[in-house]
């Protein structure tokens, strides 16, 4: 858990994660895709009173499936595919964990961007253990 989240502000009120799989309009772009989770939170800033320095943008990056961005030498994601399976689901767990480890139950963590087949399961998995919707 903390080799996942160790950033030194502790009042961390809300979490915008994506994996950058499903960029509306866009599709999968990997890490490139974190201006999504910045662009969310700056709307709970303005329209909830949210405090940026309570907000935490985040991208997971566990890869890409697009080739010409994994041969793009400006990507600034790693260059392999998208580890998927039960890998994947045991990173989210570590995640979700590690968020409550870090800054507790209440903390809202949306999860945005993430493939469908992603997208509903996390929603159905995690909906009655943390503060998390799906976007």
């Amino acid at each position: 858990g903390e080799r996942i989240l160790s950033p030194s502000e502790t009042d961390v009120r809300a979490i915008c994660v994506t994996d950058g799989e499903r960029i509306l309009g866009l599709g999968d772009l990997g890490a490139q895709g974190m201006g999504i989770p910045v662009g969310k939170l700056a709307l709970y800033t303005a329209l909830a009173g949210i405090q940026p320095h309570q907000t935490l943008p985040i991208t997971l990056d566990v890869g890409t499936n697009r080739q010409e961005l994994l041969d793009d030498i400006d990507y600034i994601g790693l260059r392999h595919k998208r580890v998927t399976g039960e890998e994947y689901d045991a990173f989210i767990d570590e995640f979700m964990e590690a968020v409550v480890k870090r800054y507790g139950q209440n903390t809202l963590i949306q999860f945005e961007d993430f493939g469908n087949h992603n997208a509903f399961r996390f929603l159905e998995k995690y909906r009655n253990q943390y503060c998390t919707f799906n976007d």
